[in-house]
């Protein structure tokens, strides 16, 4: 995980906290209950249903129920003078740069706005350089070597590959005659996709080839060129590759005006 990464978390996290908050300026600030004379409003709970995903599940009467609970202990605790424990200081002063680091980036990222236009653009950018090859592609699995080198014999000798896979193999494509469907090569191990490169259409490994799973004796049916991943789909890691680099450059900005002595 990268420092820019690491710096993501919280800018997420401080966001959800501070800014949904700042979207429920037009709630209503009525008071729907008391506890020992604090206010608990309707804003109040608009907060607490935002930040806190399986609140949404909750009736009326349990959410109320569960923020008059929170408020006690809370009370308690201030009572009891928890607030000025050392460590719950230490964790009070870590969320709060959180939040305010969150604010800080939140604005960095408003003052220079990702448009699906600059993001359309960086993945027609990517498109150009797209090809990945995919094989078609049986295989036979068997747990000694000589027993691979038998199958290749019949095979030279005339024999049916997808019937011998049926009966030979251990692999669970035995049932389909060693039928693997069309894979990319990062879907296999590295031996298996290497091999399966360099062979030529309609051919079958002469050599049995051992990877962790055993030993197999692979025929290539066919190759083609992968449909690339539409660009809805793809959008979402694009906007977060760009994030890291405006975060990034946001960094750099103030590391350059700054004065920094390490020691």
């Amino acid at each position: 995980m990268t420092f820019i990464t690491r710096l993501l978390i919280p800018f997420a996290t401080a966001t959800a906290i501070t800014f949904s908050g700042l979207s429920l300026a037009a709630d209503s600030d009525k008071v729907v209950a008391t506890v020992n004379g604090k206010n608990i409003t309707e804003q109040d709970i608009n907060r607490y249903m935002q930040n806190n995903s399986q609140s949404g599940a909750l009736d009326q009467e349990s959410l109320m129920n569960e923020l008059i609970s929170r408020e006690l202990v809370y009370q308690d605790a201030i009572s009891k003078g928890l607030d000025k424990d050392k460590s719950v200081q230490a964790q009070l002063n870590e969320l709060r740069t959180n939040v305010i680091l969150g604010a800080a980036l939140e604005n960095a990222m408003k003052s220079d706005p990702i448009s699906d236009k600059e993001l359309k653009a960086i993945y027609d950018q990517q498109l150009e350089n797209y090809n990945v090859q995919e094989f078609k592609a049986r295989h036979i699995l068997l747990k000694e070597k000589s027993d691979a080198e038998k199958v290749i014999t019949e095979l030279d000798m005339g024999a049916d590959f997808s019937e011998l896979a049926s009966k030979r193999s251990t692999g669970p494509s035995a049932k389909q005659g060693g039928d693997l469907g069309w894979f990319a090569a990062q879907q296999m191990v590295p031996e298996f996709s290497q091999r399966v490169a360099t062979m030529e259409k309609g051919s079958y490994t002469k050599e049995p080839l051992q990877t962790q799973f055993g030993w197999h004796v692979i025929k290539l049916e066919d190759t083609r060129s992968a449909e690339p991943p539409s660009f809805d789909s793809v959008k979402p890691k694009i906007r977060k590759m760009v994030e890291q680099q405006r975060v990034g450059n946001y960094i750099k900005e103030l590391r350059d005006k700054a004065e920094i002595n390490i020691k």
